[in-house]
């Protein structure tokens, strides 16, 4: 016992460090959103913010494995769009609440995690790119096959929300986003996200100094998995429906475009990166039909402006102090 409470003392230490050590715009962000749903009677605002949120949060649950190590999972949508199901067919089928579907999904995402870990653990480069769309692929398929569970191309719909109005629906994203992208930077500021950056680096070299890589990356794909799968099981309960769109290839793609114009490897970029470019995306649809082109532009601009992503721009290391602000320190 007294060694458990050591460990739980030296992780709550660890978390609290993570907490200082964070973007004061994250919280400003968070504070600023929870303002809107207190006081905003703007329903559609409300929409577009959880939109934001639950797409920040899956750029985030990309970006603890991904932006870490040497892996790019192009099938992120299989962690998202199983975690969405299990929690629509928990809830319409034996009338769970949220509450329980949501750490049931994320749980069963988490499994798939250790599944798909295993499975590629001797991937690398394109070959591990290449099997995770294959996962992705056929799960997609299987929400056609399997469409008297799954509802086909339609869907499973009438899906409780989390609350009675969308004003508490926002105000629990922004809690379930907050603490779950406190908990990703912990993870990566701990020696979990230590070992997962020197497999991207050399894991050849990692491997010949005894350390267990492979445990590592199955951590890695159980944590991003598991925060997928809050992430997948969000967007089902506030938008009361799921369909295969949650698991098409186009979502993995957008995921990691977000996660790549924020700067991989930096939690902080992706999750702005993801939410600007949603308020762009929701923004221009004033000019739909111009909608695909402008979007698809700006992002292309973003990169090429920044290579490397917007935490890593050359007037941010030429500010350090504006890059804290902006981005946390660590």
């Amino acid at each position: 016992m007294p060694a458990v409470r050591d460990r739980m003392k030296h992780v709550a230490a660890h978390i609290g460090r993570t907490v200082a050590a964070m973007s004061p715009l994250f919280y400003v962000a968070l504070l600023g959103v929870a303002a809107v749903a207190i006081l905003s009677s703007d329903f559609y605002l409300k929409e577009v913010l959880v939109l934001v949120i639950v797409f920040a949060h899956f750029t985030a649950s990309w970006d603890v494995l991904c932006g870490y190590s040497a892996q790019d999972n192009f099938g992120h949508a299989f962690f998202i769009g199983a975690a969405g199901y299990v929690a629509a067919l928990l809830n319409t089928s034996l009338d769970l609440s949220p509450w329980l579907t949501v750490p049931i999904a994320a749980g069963t995402a988490a499994l798939l995690g250790v599944a798909v870990g295993w499975l590629t653990l001797r991937l690398r480069g394109p070959y591990f790119a290449l099997s995770t769309i294959a996962f992705a692929a056929v799960l997609f398929k299987l929400a056609y096959i399997l469409s008297t569970v799954t509802g086909g191309e339609e869907g499973i719909s009438g899906i409780d929300p989390f609350s009675s109005t969308v004003d508490l629906d926002l105000l629990t994203c922004v809690v379930i986003f907050g603490v779950s992208t406190i908990l990703l930077s912990a993870f990566v500021r701990s020696h979990y996200g230590l070992i997962l950056r020197s497999t991207q680096h050399n894991e050849d070299a990692a491997q010949a100094s005894g350390i267990n890589t492979a445990y590592y990356k199955i951590a890695g794909f159980v944590v991003s998995g598991f925060f997928a799968g809050i992430g997948g099981a969000m967007y089902t309960h506030t938008k009361m429906q799921v369909n295969p769109e949650l698991l098409a290839g186009s979502l993995s793609v957008l995921i990691v475009l977000f996660a790549v114009a924020g700067g991989r490897g930096s939690i902080m970029g992706p999750v702005f990166a993801a939410a600007g470019l949603m308020l762009l995306n929701e923004w221009l649809r004033i000019i739909e039909e111009y909608r695909p082109a402008l979007f698809t532009g700006a992002l292309i601009l973003l990169v090429y402006f920044n290579p490397s992503g917007m935490v890593r721009a050359r007037v941010l290391a030429r500010v350090p102090w504006l890059r804290a602000l902006l981005f946390g320190r660590g």
